[in-house]
C-alpha cells in the first residue's frame, strides 16, 4: 500500500480503551491511532479529514492534559445535522478515536462499556464540535477553519473537470499531488494548529 509519506511524520494519538483490555483484543488497553487509520475509515485523505485529526488531537489534549484519554467515555456533540456539509464525515472520524457512536453503537456489557447514546447532532453549540469527559463532564467546543492555507489555483478548475468527466491523466496526477500538499500544509505544523481551531 503506497501513500505519501508525509503520513508518518504526523504523531499519533495513544488511547485507553478499557472494552479493548476486557475482551481481550488489546493487552493493556493501549491503542495507538495514526494518520493513515484515519484515512482508511474515512476512505480519503483532505482537509476536512485532517481537522477531525487536529480536533481530535487538541480537544483530547485539552480535557486529559498527560494522561491517557479513555475511550469510549467521551460524548461527541455536533451543532449541525448529520447530512449538513461535511458533519458526517468530521463525525465519523472523531468516532474513530473516541469511540463515540450514535444508537446503533454497542450496548456495552451491564451498565458498563457502552458506546451507543454518545454521538449526537442538532445540539445547540456555540461552534462545531463539541468532546465532553462523562466521569467528569469536562467539555471543549472547537470551530476548524483552514481557509489560511489554500488549494492550489488550479484546484478548482481541475474539480470542475473531475465533475464534468473530461479531466485528462496528467491532470489527474497534478490534482491528486497537490490537493494532498495542502493536507500536508495543515498536518506537518502542529504549531498552527490553535491557528486552526477556535476554542469556545
Amino acid at each position: 500500500m503506497k501513500y505519501p509519506d508525509f503520513y508518518n511524520d504526523i504523531a499519533p494519538i495513544h488511547m485507553l480503551d478499557p472494552l479493548a483490555q476486557l475482551l481481550g483484543a488489546v493487552d493493556d488497553g493501549l491503542i495507538t491511532y495514526n494518520y493513515l487509520d484515519m484515512v482508511k475509515l474515512a476512505g480519503h485523505s483532505c482537509p476536512t479529514v485532517a481537522g477531525a485529526w487536529i480536533m481530535c488531537d487538541l480537544g483530547l489534549k485539552k480535557l486529559y492534559g498527560e494522561s491517557i484519554p479513555v475511550r469510549g467515555r467521551i460524548k461527541i456533540e455536533m451543532d449541525g445535522a448529520l447530512n449538513a456539509g461535511v458533519n458526517g464525515v468530521i463525525a465519523l472520524c472523531i468516532t474513530l478515536i473516541t469511540g463515540a457512536a450514535s444508537e446503533g453503537g454497542f450496548k456495552g456489557l451491564g451498565a458498563d462499556y457502552a458506546r451507543n447514546n454518545r454521538l449526537f447532532f442538532n445540539c445547540d453549540l456555540n461552534g462545531e464540535v463539541r468532546l465532553t469527559r462523562l466521569d467528569n463532564g469536562q467539555n471543549v467546543t472547537m470551530d476548524y477553519d483552514p481557509t489560511s492555507i489554500p488549494f492550489h489555483p488550479q484546484i478548482r478548475p481541475l474539480m470542475q473537470k473531475i465533475k464534468q468527466r473530461i479531466i485528462e491523466q496528467e491532470e489527474k496526477v497534478f490534482f491528486a499531488t497537490e490537493w494532498q500538499n495542502r493536507v500536508k500544509k495543515i498536518l506537518t505544523a502542529p504549531e498552527q494548529w490553535e491557528q486552526l481551531v477556535t476554542f469556545k
